[in-house]
This record gives structure tokens, C-alpha cells and sequence, in this order.
């Protein structure tokens, strides 16, 4: 195994997106790097995984699907000692305003994601 597809390892990623071919994608990068991913397609799945997450990857469109209020009680319930860093995937053009009231967010990715800007910065948060 190389340095890349270790680069992860032992990192739990809960990934919501409801874009199937896009959370394919994102799914597959994060495992050869070494992450252990949890896929949650709706709110229920992403509820019932957060427990074990250690760094969320959410596509902005399906956090404001689900609601603020929905994305803060998912971050708080994950880990009730800290609060479980987040990563919201953004298309490329999003207005800055968007991404502001996203406040939830502590990191962004612009779509189309970038391998290695991805795992950079999952690690990072990893790290928080």
C-alpha cells in the first residue's frame, strides 16, 4: 500500500450526499486513501451512523435539504465530549452568501472535488 492510500487510515467519514454516482466517487477516493466511510443517502441514515464519525463530508445541497437545525443536532449528537468537524462539498460558482449561512461548516471543497484537496483536508479535520 502506498503513502496515499494509508494517508486516511483509521479515520471514520460519515458522507451525506443523495447524488449517488457523486457519493460513489467520493466514497471510493476516501477508502483507497485509508478512511473507513459510512454512507448516508437521507437525514435517518446520517442520524443513526453519527455516532461513530470522526469528520462529516456533506454536500451543501443536502445539508439545506435537511435543514440547520437537523446538521447542528447531527454534529452535537455524534460526540457529546467535542463537536465533530465538518466538511461541506460546494459546486464550484456557489455564491458567497450561500456558503456563509452554512455556517455549520468549519471546511469547504469545491465540486468538482479534487483527490488530493480532499484528503488534505479530511485529515485536517481529523486533526481538530
Amino acid at each position: 500500500m502506498n503513502g496515499l492510500a494509508r494517508k486516511l487510515r483509521g479515520i471514520h467519514v460519515l458522507l451525506i450526499d443523495n447524488d449517488q454516482p457523486e457519493r460513489n466517487f467520493i466514497r471510493t477516493v476516501l477508502e483507497f486513501s485509508g478512511a473507513i466511510v459510512t454512507v448516508a443517502g437521507t437525514a435517518a441514515d446520517a442520524l443513526r451512523a453519527a455516532l461513530i464519525a470522526d469528520v462529516i463530508v456533506c454536500d451543501l445541497a443536502s445539508a439545506e435539504m435537511a435543514g440547520s437545525e437537523f446538521f447542528d443536532q447531527l454534529r452535537y449528537h455524534v460526540r457529546l465530549d467535542r463537536m465533530v468537524p465538518a466538511i461541506a462539498l460546494v459546486p464550484a460558482g456557489t455564491r458567497s452568501d450561500r456558503v456563509r449561512k452554512a455556517g455549520a461548516f468549519q471546511m469547504f471543497v469545491t465540486k468538482p472535488v479534487d483527490v488530493g484537496e480532499l484528503r488534505d483536508i479530511v485529515l485536517e479535520a481529523a486533526r481538530q
